[in-house]
């Protein structure tokens, strides 16, 4: 007994884990693959969370610059103030005139609240009258420091000496806690001296509300454990955004860039300072966070990323198991059938080897059975040639390895294909039995002449019963050399049917293509150029590539499909006809189009004229069934002319249709403006516009479509048949003639008058009068 590998349990264990050790190291490959990906993502997130804190600082910070730079500005107007200067020299204030000039001086003073919301109020403190000016208010020196300006544990004299005895030039201060009257405030103060430098007379202060200041940092998420300051050139805490005043939690040696975003351990807590410093005043900003809130959603997408890998470990190496145990389980079957088809001889302990010499066992075999095949090549060669005609192959390849093993001899990759098509004319007026034998003798001859003609560089197929199709092979760098040599070979073939049999015969030549899956394609312009041929009653033999430009388009011009569709609607039977006239012109008769081509003309002209008759509620049903009765006949060139004749047809019968149609929506639209009228002349509000809207109609048309039907205008009209109305009271009544112009929709007597008189020569009273006396 041999020793067999199937069904050996070792053996069975090794195929699963040859198969699943390729699925393992694909997941860790993948894993891999995505660690590296999450580990960039969760830094360009980190890096965006830090950026974003950055940013809205230095937008914040360009801001409140642009603002200190404002109230800059404002202590340069006040010090330059004339008014202010002169009483600046004061010593006396409430002195004979000076009082005047305390007046005039605060009203010099522009309240600059109204223009700029970061100043609370502004101050000037004079020295020398002990006064303190402010728009609209003055104030005592003792007063002002007890009552306006009252700083949290700020010792008032020190205060007042260092704002007036100390030049200050574009000096900020700290901001404090400030009480004015009941309200307290926490304020950043600007003192301007005004004055020399050794011996100022007078501070300007611009008290700066730190609640505005705060409005510009409301970007910053400062949540949780996070704040602010606005430090100036000395390291002082000028204001506190966010946190309390305990001082500044951050270490200032760190912060040695322009601008940063650093990591710093503070109370045991890590936090990310975020800072920048500006290049005007030296003032630096610095933001802090816990990095545990900043990242938050960093740390976030972290767990759900290392969930989602968990799971996917697990789900990889169930499916990569199963799949394994899956795809070894066919391998063995397969292992097994191959024992049971090559029977004993085989002794191999790997399954793979094993396979192996069963498949060289299994190709000796093949190639018996491939010599067995060769006796049925000329089928083979038929069908092949065939499937390229219709162009059933996808892959060059198996096309090119069919065409080797079929000996065709055109498997070379450096050659190009062109199809020719040769017709046996004088078969075509109808066949019978006698006449088909005699054209299927002389097809095969035919055949067998070509293939004696061509050589081992073409192959010759019937493709109908009066056309053959010839496969020439020519290398593609002599491909337009050989285009000479290809008409003059077609042409012996032509002439050699001729004389053979006495017949008459021409050929179609498509266009050169480089692949065999492309021959299709050079079959059908092979037909095309043949149909030519047909089409224009020659013969002789016809380059596809020399057929005129217009060959394969057909006239049919949006514009054109446009009018056509929009004058049958109209029922302009004239101008339809004079429409298909010029199309049937251009497409069967000036332009060489192919039957394929003419098809495709004929299609979207049915197309058309079915949209026409849904839109117009008209039965398709006549038209499909007139379609199928003219596809049943033979494809032809006269088919399609019988086609474009029912089209014709058919769009006279709209033409009636809506004429027809037309017609009788005229006489009811007319029946009801006359009806309309008579019922209504009376109305005195009853005109053309109000005709047409109770008609619901547009006033332009039932003004054209009135005097088309009638040959008057709507308006005159209206006129005659009052007056007929009016000139029967005349006659038959005794109403007053104010009466009777109320009666026949006149609004007033001298209205009716003027309008009788000039259609009748004489005034309504004469007439009436008349009427009278002739009684």
């Amino acid at each position: 007994m041999r020793k067999w590998l199937v069904p050996d349990t070792n053996v069975r264990h090794k195929v699963f884990i040859r198969m699943l050790i390729p699925y393992l190291l694909f997941i860790c490959m993948l894993l891999g693959i995505g660690y590296i990906v999450y580990r960039e993502t969760i830094h360009v997130m980190e890096k965006d969370a830090t950026e974003n804190h950055r940013l809205v600082l230095e937008q914040s910070r360009d801001i409140l610059e642009r603002r200190m730079d404002e109230i800059t500005s404002i202590g340069r107007q006040v010090a330059a103030n004339t008014k202010v200067i002169q009483f600046m020299t004061v010593t006396d204030p409430f002195q004979g005139a000076n009082t005047y000039s305390v007046l005039d001086t605060i009203k010099s003073l522009y309240d600059f609240k109204l223009s700029n919301n970061f100043v609370y109020n502004y101050y000037i403190l004079f020295k020398n009258s002990d006064l303190v000016l402010t728009p609209g208010s003055s104030y005592t020196m003792d007063e002002f420091f007890s009552r306006i300006a009252v700083y949290d544990g700020g010792d008032t004299e020190k205060m007042r000496k260092n704002w007036l005895q100390t030049y200050h030039s574009r000096s900020f201060l700290p901001s404090e806690h400030m009480n004015t009257g009941n309200s307290s405030y926490q304020m950043m103060t600007y003192l301007q001296s005004l004055g020399l430098p050794g011996n100022p007379q007078a501070v300007i202060a611009v008290m700066i509300d730190q609640a505005e200041i705060r409005k510009l940092f409301q970007g910053l998420n400062l949540t949780e454990g996070g704040w602010a300051y606005i430090l100036d050139d000395q390291g002082r805490i000028m204001s506190s955004l966010f946190g309390e005043d305990t001082g500044l939690p951050v270490r200032l040696a760190d912060l040695k860039e322009q601008h940063g975003i650093v990591e710093q351990k503070l109370n045991n807590q890590s936090m990310i300072v975020t800072y920048t410093k500006s290049t005007t005043n030296g003032w630096t900003y610095v933001v802090g966070q816990p990095k545990v809130i900043l990242l938050g959603k960093v740390h976030y997408i972290q767990k759900i990323i290392f969930s989602l890998t968990l799971l996917f470990l697990v789900i990889g190496v169930s499916m990569a198991y199963f799949l394994a145990y899956r795809n070894s389980k066919p391998l063995r079957a397969l292992a097994q059938s191959l024992k049971e088809l090559v029977g004993g001889g085989v002794k191999q302990h790997d399954v793979y080897g094993f396979i192996s010499e069963a498949v060289s066992g299994l190709a000796l075999s093949n190639r018996k059975l491939q010599s067995e095949l060769e006796l049925q090549v000329p089928l083979l060669r038929a069908s092949y040639f065939r499937r390229l005609m219709q162009g059933q192959f996808l892959s060059t390849r198996d096309a090119d390895v069919l065409l080797k093993h079929l000996g065709l001899g055109m498997e070379d990759e450096d050659r190009q294909y062109v199809v020719a098509l040769i017709r046996i004319q004088g078969y075509d007026n109808g066949y019978n039995e006698r006449l088909l034998k005699d054209l299927d003798r002389v097809r095969f001859a035919s055949a067998e002449l070509i293939r004696e003609l061509v050589g081992a560089d073409g192959f010759a197929y019937d493709v109908a019963q009066d056309q053959i199709a010839v496969l020439l092979s020519v290398y593609s760098h002599d491909a337009n050399k050989h285009r000479e040599n290809i008409t003059k070979l077609m042409e012996q073939v032509c002439q050699a049917i001729n004389l053979r049999f006495q017949i008459v015969s021409d050929c179609g030549i498509g266009g050169y293509c480089d692949r065999v899956t492309a021959i299709s394609r050079s079959y059908e312009q092979a037909r095309e150029a043949l149909f030519a041929l047909v089409r224009l009653g020659k013969d002789g033999l016809q380059w596809f590539d020399e057929l005129p430009a217009a060959l394969n388009d057909y006239h049919y011009p949006q514009d054109m499909e446009g009018r056509l569709m929009n004058v049958a609607l109209a029922g302009e039977q004239e101008e339809v006809t004079r429409l298909l006239q010029a199309l049937y012109t251009e497409n069967f008769e000036n332009r060489h189009l192919s039957q394929t081509v003419l098809r495709l003309f004929i299609g979207e002209l049915w197309g058309n004229l079915i949209k026409l008759l849904r839109q117009l509620g008209m039965q398709a049903e006549d038209v499909y069934i007139q379609i199928q009765r003219i596809d049943g006949a033979e494809p032809s060139y006269e088919t399609l002319q019988q086609h474009f004749a029912a089209i014709r047809l058919a769009y006279s019968t709209i033409c009636q249709h809506v004429v027809e149609q037309r017609s009788s929506r005229n006489i009811e639209l007319l029946d009801n403006i006359r009806t309309m009228l008579q019922k209504n002349f009376a109305d005195k509000a009853l005109c053309l516009d109000e005709a047409a809207d109770r008609l619901r109609v547009s006033k332009v048309y039932l003004s054209q479509f009135f005097k088309d039907q009638t040959g008057i205008n709507f308006s005159d009209y209206l006129e005659q048949l009052r007056m007929e109305h009016a000139k029967h009271l005349l006659r038959n009544s005794e109403y007053a003639i104010q009466e009777i112009a109320d009666k026949v929709g006149y609004a007033s007597s001298n209205t009716f008058c003027r309008a009788f008189k000039r259609l009748h020569g004489v005034s309504a009273t004469v007439y009436q009068r008349s009427v009278e006396v002739n009684v």
